[in-house]
């Protein structure tokens, strides 16, 4: 349990960007390490996109879970905030303070930057997680799924909540 609270220190730590940027984060520190299988893995990923909260706190809640019950849900949510939340309390001011200085503005001009890299990086492995199988090969149903929903996005622009119940039939009828 020790092990599990390092590890999602470490991802609380180097999550910048938010939670999806945690994925393969996580990905990296559990599955490597056989805590968890990567098909349980997906299925927490896919646990966490349908649930209300920030993606990154919901897979640490369910890794924690489904290792050590209520006790390592606990943990690893708090271990993964406790980072984020303590930055944050020790820079607002001095950021606040210092917002018009051109060296901050250039710096968060920088951080936009690189949190669009690690963005990019996790919706990169996101998608090799979802279409490619453990077999090496391109999971063709996934493709179709997605090809719906983007049509149906560019339909109903203005209703996430229908797109995410339309995916979550096709999800159904599909698998």
């Amino acid at each position: 349990m020790l092990e599990l609270l390092f590890i999602f220190l470490y991802v609380g730590l180097l999550t910048v960007g938010g939670g999806i940027v945690a994925i393969p984060i996580i990905q990296q520190e559990v599955v490597s390490r056989g805590l968890i299988s990567l098909s349980d893995f997906i299925l927490m990923i896919g646990i966490a996109e349908s649930t209300p909260g920030p993606i990154g706190i919901n897979v640490a809640t369910f890794v924690g879970y489904d290792l050590f019950g209520l006790v390592g849900a606990f943990i690893t949510t708090t271990a993964f905030i406790i980072p984020s939340f303590f930055i944050l309390l020790l820079s607002i001011n001095t950021i606040k303070k210092h917002r018009q200085h051109l060296y901050v503005n250039q710096w968060f001009k920088y951080l936009k930057a690189v949190v669009a890299g690690l963005i990019m990086y996790a919706t990169f492995t996101l998608i090799e997680i979802g279409f490619i199988t453990e077999q090496q090969t391109v999971e063709s149903k996934s493709f179709i799924v997605l090809a719906i929903l983007i049509a149906v996005s560019i339909v109903l622009y203005k209703k996430p909540w229908a797109i995410v119940l339309i995916g979550a039939i096709l999800g159904i009828l599909i698998y």
